[in-house]
């Protein structure tokens, strides 16, 4: 019999490797025969192996064990396997061995369970190798790997919003905008939203809210609807055509991305009368293309319904738009549908800066504006808003599942 301890424990750790008996007397420097004593004395020594006691408390993560053996324990690795203690769940903190009268030792382990800081990245990779994906099933009390996946790459069919309010075409601004920069702003949000809503949805019908401010006159003297001088970059006729280049380039460009467009003016305080004019124009000119429907009777008021949601717009000026619910509500044209439906939400404009609110359960969010800052906005103080556009993103059953933003 080979007395050598140090052999034994070199054995134990080599046949965790489970390899022949050759291997192990080459990597020992030993003969066969001796690898085949150390064996006998190996299943000897756990023989007679004896469990004193053993304590777990679950709610402290700690476990306690004594055992009486024949040697003392030269490593940390002959502990985890002389108590029995789980090594993926356990880690042995403390421990000690006693020589007791009659030549045996009594060997004890403090262990606790395991931290996130306690693992290894051999610990992760061990657990790697064993893991298969699995999903319960209500009332069983065994678990059944997934032999199917869902589709990934199939995509929801949403309908969306496009809103791009306030944009004050020919506004002067401290940010020094030009006709040009303006446009090209435009067209960026616009491509950009789009872009980003499709790679994640499949676009059956968008909703495109025209004027709501987008021209920043509304006359020859170069004022508001309500007579209100304005700094311009261009004279009326000139804002008035880019305009309607843009809208009608963006338009044309929908066409293409999407199944069903629905126009809806929302009249503003600046261009009440400009933008039913550019409305009634784009109408015209796309008056063969079946897929664009225009909404644009004379009123300050509109609404949409997108499978369960129903949409209201307002330009959000001269009003309490906490009090828009209310006037969704009662008035024929809209409270049938406003009953109706399961989700309600109001999207206004008019004040350059993002808010939403929950008015009894009716979401009013208030749109950001693409345009920079004018004299009366810095003589205000209102400066400083993010410009932005955004697309509201419509499950026609859950509602409003995503909102996308775009800023210049």
């Amino acid at each position: 019999m080979i007395e050598n301890q140090g052999l034994l424990s070199e054995l134990q750790q080599l046949l965790t490797q489970k390899r022949s008996k050759s291997y192990y007397a080459s990597k020992l420097g030993i003969t066969e025969s001796e690898v085949d004593e150390l064996l006998k004395e190996l299943r000897k020594k756990e023989v007679e192996v004896e469990e004193s006691s053993k304590r777990v408390n679950e709610d402290k993560g700690t476990l306690e064990s004594s055992i009486e053996i024949d040697f003392e324990p030269k490593n940390v690795e002959d502990l985890y396997k002389l108590h029995k203690v789980d090594k993926e769940r356990y880690k042995i903190s403390s421990y000690w061995s006693k020589l007791k009268s009659n030549g045996k030792f009594t060997s004890s382990i403090f262990a606790t369970l395991k931290k996130p800081a306690d693992y290894t990245p051999e610990d992760f990779a061990k657990f790697l190798s064993k893991w298969e994906p699995v999903t319960f099933i209500p009332g069983r009390r065994t678990y059944k790997q997934v032999t199917s996946y869902p589709d990934i790459d199939k995509k929801e069919s949403v309908d969306i919003e496009l809103n791009l309010a306030d944009f004050h075409l020919a506004k002067k601004t401290f940010q020094r905008d030009s006709l040009s920069s303006k446009e090209f702003d435009y067209y960026k949000t616009v491509v950009d939203l789009v872009s980003k809503v499709k790679s994640n949805y499949d676009i059956n019908k968008l909703v495109f809210p025209i004027s709501n401010d987008f021209f920043h006159t509304d006359n020859i003297q170069n004022t508001t609807t309500n007579g209100t001088p304005q700094d311009v970059i261009v004279w009326y006729d000139e804002e008035y055509e880019k305009g309607f280049e843009i809208l009608a380039n963006t338009i044309n460009y929908l066409i293409t991305q999407v199944g069903e467009i629905e126009v809806v003016l929302v009249q503003g305080n600046h261009d009440r009368t400009k933008g039913f004019y550019v409305a009634h124009a784009l109408e015209v000119y796309f008056k063969e293309y079946k897929k664009v429907k225009f909404q644009r009777h004379h009123s300050t008021t509109k609404a949409v319904v997108l499978g369960n949601t129903f949409i209201g717009y307002h330009h959000g000026n001269s009003c309490k738009i906490d009090e828009l619910p209310l006037l969704f509500a009662t008035v024929p044209e809209f409270s049938s549908d406003f009953g109706n439906a399961k989700y309600r939400e109001i999207h206004t404009g008019d004040k350059h800066h993002y808010m939403a609110k929950d008015i009894k359960g009716v979401r009013i969010q208030q749109l950001p504006s693409l345009s920079g800052d004018d004299r009366w906005h810095i003589d205000n103080n209102f400066i400083n808003s993010v410009r932005a556009g955004i697309a509201f993103v419509y499950d026609p059953i859950k509602g409003k599942v995503a909102e996308f933003e775009s800023r210049v």
